[in-house]
């Protein structure tokens, strides 16, 4: 049940980390493209929150992405999730092995980048913010625990542009 709590809060982080340059410029200081969350950081948390950041950047190495996001010039944003989708049953009988999910699910949003801060308005009109950082290729989202009911600890979740 953690594991769940702990990868709807990243799909919530993936869904505010949508964003964009109010000048539509398609350069290397644009938001737009297609990116996929390649690294999560956490500051802290419990010993099995840290084994859940640990599955997935060892997932993301391997390019399975549990989350990725598609920002258009238009300022509308996919994200794309298959955390759902994530088989760990093998975990428990010994298997190592983790098959990437080939599923996903799809949620539409709007999005602004504004002084460091990504605004994300989602398919029912709710509307918040998160400090995130664009250099090149490299988007980082700041994660505070206390802006989000399920995640309790603090950290960034890195995305990389395709």
């Amino acid at each position: 049940m953690k594991l769940k709590l702990l990868f709807s809060a990243l799909l919530i982080a993936g869904l505010l980390s949508c964003s964009s340059d109010d000048d539509g410029d398609s350069g290397s200081n644009s938001i737009v493209g297609t990116w996929d969350a390649v690294t999560l950081q956490l500051d802290s948390g419990s010993q099995e929150e840290q084994s859940l950041a640990d599955l997935f950047n060892l997932l993301a190495a391997q390019e399975c992405y549990l989350v990725s996001m598609i920002l258009e010039a238009d300022n509308e944003a996919t994200l794309l999730t298959s955390i759902d989708y994530l088989d760990l049953s093998g975990l428990f009988t010994g298997n190592l092995s983790i098959d990437c999910p080939t599923e996903n699910d799809s949620e539409t949003a709007t999005y602004a980048f504004e002084n460091g801060q990504l605004r994300i308005t989602d398919s029912n009109g709710v509307t918040t913010a998160v400090d995130a950082t664009l250099n090149g290729d490299r988007l980082t989202l700041f994660i505070e625990g206390e802006e989000f009911d399920d995640l309790e600890v603090s950290g960034s979740l890195v995305f990389e542009r395709r």
